[in-house]
């Protein structure tokens, strides 16, 4: 008789490991997925205040004689600089279109 309660009590808790199971793994993959949308959205917020201070820098140290894109490219290597040091995977296109946004976010201010 013991043996039978054992054998049941053995089953029931089988089950309701499985059935724990089953409901966790997909709660753990939503927040997986959950959580590298939110590395990504930190990345490009890092990458963002990067280029910002970059840009603004090179606007109030630059010499009188720099204009447009002698600027932007000073900016430009600046940025390189950091976003090496900083393991920030960003290609040039990306660079040149985030400083156009500093630039224009700057000059409406």
């Amino acid at each position: 008789m013991t043996e039978l309660i054992y054998n049941v009590l053995t089953a029931i808790i089988v089950a309701l490991i499985g059935v724990v199971v089953r409901q966790l793994i997909p709660f753990l993959k939503q927040k997986q997925v959950e959580a590298s949308t939110q590395i990504r959205k930190t990345r490009w917020a890092w990458t963002a205040d990067i280029i910002d201070a970059a840009v603004r820098a090179v606007e109030q140290t630059a010499d009188a004689e720099l204009h447009g894109d002698d600027k932007k490219d000073l900016a430009k290597k600046y940025i390189k600089i950091l976003l090496q040091e900083s393991k920030l995977p960003v290609d040039d296109y990306q660079i040149d279109k985030m400083i156009e946004a500093a630039v224009q976010a700057m000059n409406s201010e």
